[in-house]
């Protein structure tokens, strides 16, 4: 039945379509409503809540439902140890970015995306390690502190850290580098401060040989990344922070593909001329010089 509401146009007062539509969604969340975990249930009835509405006001047809289980599965078929295609897609659809504005403690340094290219296995080297082995690349000395919402450094902090070579590419993406080329961990100082040597990081493409890039393709969508260093820092007692760092005037700042730039995470490379700090890692000045507080929030 539709009821009149001004000249020419009606509104609709009952729709046994959509009915059906609430008491199939209210079905399905009331089917998580007996999870052990009262946080599965909440989580779970909300994400049907929003699917069952994303379908109804998107009129989902059946061969576009069938067409995104086939980008599921073959998203799932290209993810590896060294790459995943799901944490892709949440990156560029804005997803992780979003859980990481929610979730962001008081009082902390600001979170960005993990990326698809984490890899558990980094190794564990001294502070202080030249990360470069020889290769090419602009060389940066990467220094700075973990301390809490006080200024106060923080004890047995440990920090995570990758990024691309000088080619742009990743280890996942290059036979010809070493796993463990640009990635470390690193156990900071009694007074929360770190150091190391790396190289400049570039702009780069996020993969376009997978399900991911095809979407990007097909929304005829920006596919590049402004360069970036990768962190994850961690302590006792601290909310962990995973984020990243972006060089001042990089490429791409204002228009990232994965929505990962924050306010305070674009940091400025400076030239260095610390004539120990070059003979300690054998490089000449002068040489890039990047610093960095991180900042953690407590627990609880």
């Amino acid at each position: 039945m539709k009821t009149t509401f001004f000249k020419g146009q009606t509104m609709q007062t009952t729709s046994p379509a959509v009915s059906k539509t609430d008491a199939l969604t209210s079905e399905v969340m009331q089917s998580f409503a007996h999870a052990t975990d009262p946080r599965l249930a909440q989580v779970m009835g909300l994400l049907a809540k929003h699917l069952h509405a994303f379908v109804v006001e998107s009129k989902l047809t059946k061969e576009e439902w069938l067409r995104g289980l086939t980008f599921l599965t073959a998203s799932a078929a290209i993810t590896s140890e060294e790459r995943n295609e799901f944490s892709l897609f949440s990156d560029i659809m804005g997803i992780s970015s979003m859980v990481d504005v929610v979730s962001q403690p008081e009082g902390g340094t600001p979170s960005s995306v993990l990326g698809p290219f984490h890899n558990h296995d980094s190794r564990l080297r001294a502070n202080g390690s030249d990360l470069t082995e020889g290769q090419a690349g602009d060389r940066v000395w990467f220094h700075g502190r973990v301390v809490d919402a006080d200024g106060q450094p923080i004890q047995n902090a440990q920090i995570d850290f990758w990024q691309n070579a000088d080619n742009g590419l990743y280890p996942a993406q290059d036979p010809d580098q070493d796993p463990h080329n640009l990635r470390c961990k690193i156990a900071c100082e009694a007074n929360g401060s770190f150091n190391l040597l790396t190289i400049r990081p570039h702009p780069y493409t996020v993969p376009t040989d997978g399900p991911v890039g095809a979407l990007l393709a097909a929304s005829q969508r920006n596919i590049w990344r402004p360069a970036h260093y990768h962190v994850i820092v961690s302590a006792s007692g601290y909310v962990g922070l995973v984020t990243e760092l972006f060089p001042e005037g990089s490429a791409y700042l204002t228009e990232d593909t994965v929505f990962g730039v924050r306010p305070g995470l674009v940091v400025d490379f400076k030239p260095c001329h610390d004539a120990a700090v070059a003979q300690r890692f054998g490089i000449a000045t002068p040489f890039l010089e990047m610093s960095f507080e991180f900042c953690l929030a407590k627990q609880g």
